[in-house]
């Protein structure tokens, strides 16, 4: 094992010579019928017989421009397509986009197929040649009146072109065009909701149009979805303050098909008190609902549209109703916009609920409300950082409805002046009539003073509720004013929450002159009557 080995180096075999001939290259064949130069394209034609039994793909036939059939649209499209530009990581796709629908901005097709279609911004450089034949048949029908159902990315991509004023005579045709669109697809397309609205707010600042957006917002109905614009304004406040509020007045059993205009006006007057609450005390109402401005931005129009800002605009300025600006300057546009305050969605509830409890009182209805300031903390702060307290503005709200209701009942008397000379006649004729000599009177009867009747005890009305209120229902009286379960009484008792308060209220009603329960997901009893309720269970 210790011995050290001695290896030898032996020499490697010599390679054996190849014996086989190497074929040699092909020679180059002559020009093939495969020789496309010169041609503008080629259709290239693969059937069955052009594979052979081992596999091999015969080759191709070619068929000259001069021998195959012309086809007017499949020229259009690659014309179309042409309009690309030749850098292919260009990113102008809202450019090309136009270009290309002013080119087929007059074709109409009528394809028997419908290609299905997919595509998040939609445009023609990236469809099929079915597809564009599906869409541009689609859209011919549409421009007839006939608005067919159809896949949503095709409806997508003519909403692009009516932005961009595509196919139509002006702005004013062009925005009938949207909303028709729009109402047709929204019920089955809801995203629609999501981008519809902005854009035609962007579409009244881009373009100039007859009307103003708070004209065109009225008339279309579409306040809900612009609440940010007319918290302020005279006649839209309740339905925009509505979908700003915590508070859900739609369920209210208050707010019913009677009370609707009675709510609205309320509401308007409540709004007017106190922007002169807020004007004595030096601050502006607007500016509880606006925590600062955003100044210069530079303005894109249509987002999340693929749209290219093709028109050149004169310097102009522009201010919607909310406060948010819009200035144009060599063909530049920036924007000045307002940020929401923080806490004007629990003001909103507040004030409707406020205004509610009120009325409720005012109409003597059976079931009363009341409103926590509270819930408003945060512009609760900032008003009485400016001297207005909770209390001072409860009863600023208050008296606003009084007031309201002060006019609403006022008779007015009116007077016709022409008449007036015809009753002064009338009246010196029948003074004459009366006028007669002057005789002694006879002596005044002295007729005897009758006997009055032993004044009687007034009835105490929270007494006489006492006799009429089941016992049920002073037990369940007092286990209110204990904050015990009332929804377990009452199941115990086999009786409705609802059912029980009702016979409560309306005894109430009857002796006292007000309701004595508040009825929402539970029951509990108002405030200003707590003192004499437990009297009466003593």
């Amino acid at each position: 094992m210790g011995e050290d080995k001695v290896y030898t180096a032996s020499a490697l075999p010599p390679r054996e010579t190849q014996t086989q001939a190497v074929p040699a290259p092909p020679t180059p064949a002559p020009a093939s019928p495969l020789d496309f130069s010169g041609a503008g394209f080629a259709e290239i034609e693969i059937d069955a017989s052009t594979f052979s039994g081992n596999g091999a793909v015969a080759q191709p036939s070619y068929i000259p421009p001069s021998q195959r059939p012309t086809d007017p649209i499949r020229l259009r499209f690659a014309t179309m397509r042409k309009l690309a530009p030749d850098n292919p990581y260009s990113r102008s796709d809202a450019g090309l986009f136009y270009k290309q629908a002013k080119f087929m901005e007059d074709f109409a097709d009528d394809f028997p197929g419908a290609a299905p279609f997919s595509m998040y911004y939609p445009y023609y450089h990236h469809m099929g040649h079915d597809q564009l034949r599906t869409y541009f048949t689609w859209r011919t029908r549409v421009r007839g009146g006939d608005i067919a159902p159809t896949h949503i990315s095709y409806v997508f991509l003519y909403f692009y072109e009516l932005l961009a004023n595509i196919g139509v005579a002006g702005p004013a045709e062009g925005l009938d065009q949207l909303m028709a669109l729009w109402q047709t697809y929204r019920a089955h397309e809801p995203a629609l909701d999501k981008y519809l609205p902005p854009w035609l707010r962007d579409y009244h600042v881009y373009y100039e149009l007859p009307h103003t957006f708070a004209e065109f917002v009225r008339a279309n109905s579409l306040l809900g979805y612009y609440p940010d614009l007319f918290l302020l304004e005279p006649g839209d406040a309740l339905a925009a303050w509505r979908t700003l509020s915590t508070y859900d007045l739609g369920k209210s059993k208050f707010f019913q098909a009677d009370n609707v205009a009675l709510f609205a006006e309320a509401f308007e007057a409540v709004l007017a008190a106190l922007r002169e609450l807020c004007a004595a005390k030096g601050l502006a109402f607007a500016d509880l609902l606006v925590y600062d401005v955003c100044k210069g931005l530079t303005w894109h129009p249509f987002q999340n549209a693929l749209f290219f800002p093709w028109k050149d605009h004169p310097d102009r300025q522009l201010t919607l109703p909310g406060g948010d600006s819009y200035t144009c300057q060599n063909n530049r546009w920036q924007r000045n916009t307002c940020l929401a305050a923080p806490g004007r969605r629990e003001l909103a509830g507040y004030l409707i609920k406020k205004t509610e409890s009120c009325l409720r009182r005012a109409e003597k209805f059976k079931y009363h409300i009341t409103a926590d300031p509270a819930t408003a903390h945060l512009a609760l702060f900032q008003l009485q950082s400016h001297g207005i307290t909770s209390a001072l503005l409860e009863t600023t709200i208050e008296g606003a409805i009084k007031q309201l209701y002060a006019e609403r009942n006022r008779t007015v008397v009116q007077v016709d002046l022409g008449n007036l000379a015809r009753i002064r006649q009338e009246a010196l004729g029948t003074q004459e009539k009366l006028v007669i000599d002057d005789e002694p009177l006879p002596a005044p009867v002295v007729l005897p003073q009758p006997t009055a009747p032993a004044p009687t005890v007034a009835s105490n009305p929270w007494t006489d509720l006492r006799s009429m209120l089941s016992e049920t229902e002073k037990q369940a009286l007092a286990l209110l004013l204990t904050g015990g379960d009332i929804k377990a009484f009452a199941d115990e008792c086999g009786v409705m929450l609802e059912v029980l308060a009702d016979g409560i209220n309306e005894k109430a009603a009857d002796l006292v002159g007000d309701s004595l329960l508040e009825v929402t997901d539970t029951m509990a009893i108002y405030d200003d009557y707590r003192d004499q309720i437990a009297s009466l269970l003593e």
